[in-house]
């Protein structure tokens, strides 16, 4: 009866965690270049019994005595959202794979689907946050016409110039496993040893999307998928809340016995 007490607390804890994750899933639904997140769970009797297999082989009753479980990860899904068109030279979506790398203000780089960007005060592509794009071209103030096209070249109409000049290139990023990547926030994550190294392209090459201007991607999540998942949590919570109480009941009750 104690075991009960710990495996409904840890579903109740696990529970929680779904539920903030999907909140924060839905809270985010017109945010553009959002990514859900979903939480994933392991069994704790697994691990508990396994590091006690070395002196005997396992049986199956003790391979089916459960402990609760309990939250690993929450892992990021980066499955495309939708396009929308924005009119914006700077508002950029990368349809297919990759992520634009940025710099944050400590130096190191963070990566985002994010594609919603500004000129700073000296003229670098910035994102709407003020951090700048990596490797980022200078665009002229004078320059008008910008366009950005499906490979990530810059080009602009300059003053004093009938043709168009070209200003740089615009680079993607791409990971072995994106999913294990960090969320740190305001879109932008960051790698480690899970993700894999990072590797560089141009866009429209292979294993890397194409850029399209004046659009933006949206957030994948879908509010009838997330609402049916938010239903089940919240009954998995209220089933470990009546086996909580039901275990203090019993508990109460034996005590009152041995009076």
């Amino acid at each position: 009866m104690i075991d009960a007490l710990y495996i409904s607390a840890s579903g109740l804890r696990g529970e929680q965690k779904q539920i903030d994750v999907i909140s924060n899933n839905v809270a985010n639904m017109q945010t553009p270049g959002f990514k859900r997140s979903r939480v994933n769970f392991a069994e704790v009797a697994t691990a508990a019994v396994a590091a006690q297999s070395n002196e005997s082989e396992l049986t199956t009753q003790s391979l089916m005595r459960g402990n609760g479980a309990r939250v690993i990860s929450t892992s990021t899904l980066f499955s495309p959202g939708e396009m929308r068109q924005t009119q914006g030279a700077l508002d950029l979506a990368i349809d297919g794979n990759g992520f634009f790398e940025l710099e944050a203000a400590d130096g190191s780089t963070v990566y985002t689907r994010d594609g919603q960007f500004r000129l700073d005060d000296e003229g670098f592509l910035a994102s709407i946050h003020g951090q700048r794009l990596a490797h980022s071209v200078q665009i002229p103030a004078d320059a008008k016409d910008i366009r950005i096209d499906a490979k990530g070249e810059i080009t602009a109409l300059l003053a004093g110039d009938e043709a168009r000049s070209v200003l740089g290139d615009i680079e993607l990023a791409t990971f072995a496993a994106p999913d294990a990547l960090v969320s740190i926030g305001n879109n932008r994550y960051v790698p480690n040893e899970a993700s894999g190294t990072v590797s560089y392209g141009r866009p429209n090459e292979a294993g890397f999307g194409q850029l399209q201007q004046g659009y933006v991607e949206l957030a994948n999540v879908e509010m009838i998928d997330e609402m049916s998942a938010l239903v089940l949590a919240q009954r998995a919570y209220q089933l470990n809340a009546r086996v909580l109480q039901a275990a203090d009941q019993v508990l109460e009750t034996i005590n009152n016995l041995r009076r």
